[in-house]
């Protein structure tokens, strides 16, 4: 049992790899059949490292697709826990995936999605996120991405399997004072997120977004039921008042056609813009140019994490923590007496709080 309880101190410290190795070791010795389980996700693993270090993929989409296999690798743990007469589930529960933690608040937001998309007919559609710097844009476009898989149901039943994908994809760009350098500068960014080579696909301002979804390698092996979530970053710092809007309406009406493009899976991009909440100009400018744009949903505003919402999401994951008062316990040791906290706050002490659950169940 100590060797197990190696592999799961090291997938704790995010190194599936090193782990699986471990695991691979272990079985061959007390476990053959599991054998080739455990090289098929060793070749996950380093398919995915190779496509990061090629470019092929964000570091956020690096990330989580690690976050994927580690949930593989805990269910192999636990298969061969069960084996010599114990398992993750014995031990006090099954693991609980970080993405658990984009799932506090944001109710209307989640809601407020739900009934924008539901109304949508086109392949491709377009939201708009704002709000202070610290309330987490790229949270909430990553719990939507889940949320279309259905994966925030499976701390109900960690056997639930999803055949959907909602491929997340970010992507920045270099600012820039001249309009024309600034789609430019667009363009690089989407093309080599979607893994082609800008300059081998010049001019690119003579493409279009068809083209390049025809090209891309990271969509070909998309299903009609899958999803192509990006998430398009303007920093405050990045903001002008003229060249941003004229920018974003150039990218949806001229280079996306308005949406009405062929596709393989449903494409739903997010422009995200956050402000100091303490410039009002800046807040104002962003808010004249929404009420112009079109073909943009716009989500209500990030605001701040009430203290209520952050019990309700220790009372919906109980298993965190075991009874009501070592939970009201844990509210006030992590996040104190304030009643409104930031979101970037919130998502990291709450992945801290997972990270120690599972610390302890597989250990």
């Amino acid at each position: 049992m100590q060797a197990l309880q190696q592999v799961g101190q090291l997938l704790v410290e995010s190194k599936p790899l090193p782990a699986l190795e471990q695991l691979l070791v272990w079985a061959r010795e007390q476990l053959p059949e599991m054998v080739n389980n455990i090289e098929l996700q060793m070749s996950r693993v380093n398919l995915v490292v190779q496509n990061f270090q090629q470019g092929l993929m964000t570091m956020s989409d690096y990330q989580t697709n690690l976050l994927q296999i580690n949930n593989g690798i805990l269910y192999l743990l636990d298969e061969c826990k069960k084996s010599v007469g114990t398992s993750i589930t014995d031990a006090g529960g099954a693991a609980l995936h970080e993405y658990h933690a984009y799932t506090c608040d944001r109710v209307v937001h989640s809601d407020t999605f739900r009934a924008l998309f539901n109304q949508q007919q086109q392949p491709v559609q377009f939201y708009f996120l704002y709000g202070g710097d610290l309330q987490s844009h790229e949270g909430l476009f990553r719990r939507i991405a889940y949320d279309l898989e259905g994966r925030l149901q499976d701390y109900l039943n960690p056997e639930l399997q999803t055949n959907i994908q909602a491929l997340q994809l970010e992507m920045t760009f270099e600012f820039s004072r001249q309009l024309e350098h600034y789609q430019q500068n667009i363009l690089r960014s989407f093309f080599s997120m979607l893994g082609l080579p800008p300059n081998e696909h010049e001019p690119l301002l003579e493409k279009d977004l068809a083209y390049a979804l025809e090209r891309s390698p990271r969509l070909q092996n998309l299903k009609p039921t899958d999803y192509v979530c990006v998430f398009l970053h303007i920093s405050q710092y990045d903001w002008d008042a003229d060249l941003t809007p004229a920018a974003a309406r150039w990218f949806i009406k001229v280079f996306c056609q308005e949406g009405k493009v062929k596709a393989s899976a449903a494409m739903l991009v997010f422009l995200a813009v956050e402000y100091d909440e303490e410039d009002t100009d800046l807040k104002a400018e962003i808010m004249t140019a929404l009420e112009s744009a079109e073909h943009l949903s716009r989500l209500p505003e990030l605001d701040m994490v009430n203290q209520r919402d952050i019990g309700r999401w220790l009372e919906h994951y109980k298993q965190v923590s075991p009874n009501s008062r070592t939970r009201k316990e844990l509210l006030k040791t992590v996040f104190g007496n304030a009643q409104e906290h930031y979101m970037e706050d919130v998502e990291l002490e709450l992945k801290k709080i997972i990270d120690q659950y599972n610390n302890n169940i597989v250990q």
